[in-house]
């Protein structure tokens, strides 16, 4: 079976990883002309262990992650407000929560499908749907016919857009933006084994140890619209390591995000040969940290369906099947918004225990 791939996002590699294994002809293909991860780093949780694991790259997975054992909740004070221990979570579980540069993440993958088998610069500007076929025209020139394409194309996806319309996005009404960056973790202070939080109603800013001596900080502000009133937001916060670190950290090197919202996944994932995954299936809130996990457990479910059947266009509907009621329970839970907010949620590894492990997701 032929197999054209379109992303090499973690989805689109993870994917690709997955249906290689099962004998399949598999190429990828990528619109930027080298391999470019968005992101500075990852907070991914033992759903996302356990696909990843199911895709074989256990050892590859451990060597690069940094184990979290707990997570830490602060006031603007520097008072405890919340502590959770998962150092059990392996064996609870089957899989640590974990932290991860998005750059290590992105390689290790792709050097694990072939760097070399990657085909960059090429984007997908149109597509068509025959019976049995599914074919991709490209920005190039090139064209791709193939028994499946998927489209792991990201969140403005191009292929959704072509086979289900326009998806209506708007302005999340908790954070407009989120800031973010890689700094030295020994400038922070923070502990080296977990996530450390530092949160107020309005605002909230967090740090992951991601290996290699560097920690990953990420924020939002309510009513924050630029950097500098992100920034600002925090200024008192003195007992707190986050305005030295804020301070500290070179404006060119804070990567600025819009949030837009979607109002769940009504839409059909699967048009003949054609189907949808991660980002491009079901954009979500980054707010319960669940977009990555999620996009892996997509590539896991589309490998054991393809795995179990040589009917393609049944592989397609069975992995429709089960992810798409069970992420869409995950796009609606990332809308409530953060820690302290107006919805008075709980905090994230709370959350993640009944929210996803307590349905399964």
């Amino acid at each position: 079976m032929r197999v054209g791939i379109c992303g090499a996002g973690v989805g689109g590699l993870s994917a690709a990883i997955g249906l290689a294994s099962l004998g399949f002809e598999v190429e990828v293909f990528e619109r930027s002309p080298v391999l470019r991860p968005t992101g500075a780093g990852l907070n991914l949780w033992p759903n996302a262990g356990r696909a990843i694991y199911g895709l074989g790259l256990r050892e590859q997975y451990d060597a690069i992650a940094v184990k979290l054992d707990r997570y830490l909740n602060f006031d603007p004070t520097g008072r405890l407000l919340f502590e959770k221990d998962t150092s059990d979570w392996p064996k609870k579980y089957g899989a640590p929560s974990v932290s991860v540069a998005r750059r290590a993440l992105s390689e290790m993958l792709a050097n694990e499908f072939g760097m070399g088998r990657i085909k960059f610069g090429y984007e997908v500007v149109a597509v068509e749907s025959k019976k049995d076929k599914a074919i991709c025209h490209f920005s190039n020139g090139e064209s791709f016919e193939g028994d499946v394409v998927i489209g792991a194309d990201g969140i403005y996806s191009t292929i959704r857009e072509q086979l289900v319309g326009g998806v209506k996005f708007r302005v999340n009404d908790h954070h407009a933006y989120r800031w973010r960056a890689i700094v030295d973790l020994e400038e922070t202070g923070v502990n080296p084994v977990a996530q450390t939080g530092f949160y107020a109603p309005k605002g909230w800013l967090a740090f992951l140890p991601i290996g290699d001596g560097k920690a990953y900080w990420f924020g939002s502000v309510t009513g924050a619209s630029n950097v500098d009133e992100f920034i600002g937001f925090f200024k008192d916060w003195k007992n707190t390591p986050v305005p030295n670190v804020l301070e500290n950290t070179p404006r060119e090197a804070i990567v600025e995000s819009p949030l837009y919202d979607v109002d769940g996944i009504p839409y059909k994932w699967t048009h003949g040969r054609f189907t949808l995954l991660g980002d491009a299936a079901h954009p979500m809130m980054p707010d319960l940290a669940q977009g990555a996990s999620q996009t892996f457990i997509d590539a896991l479910v589309l490998r054991n369906a393809f795995s179990q059947t040589k009917d393609i266009d049944g592989a397609l509907h069975e992995y429709e099947k089960q992810r798409r009621p069970a992420v869409h329970h995950v796009v609606k839970c990332s809308q409530k918004g953060s820690f302290l907010g107006r919805n008075n949620v709980d905090p994230i590894a709370v959350r993640y225990e009944r929210e996803v492990e307590g349905r399964h997701s």
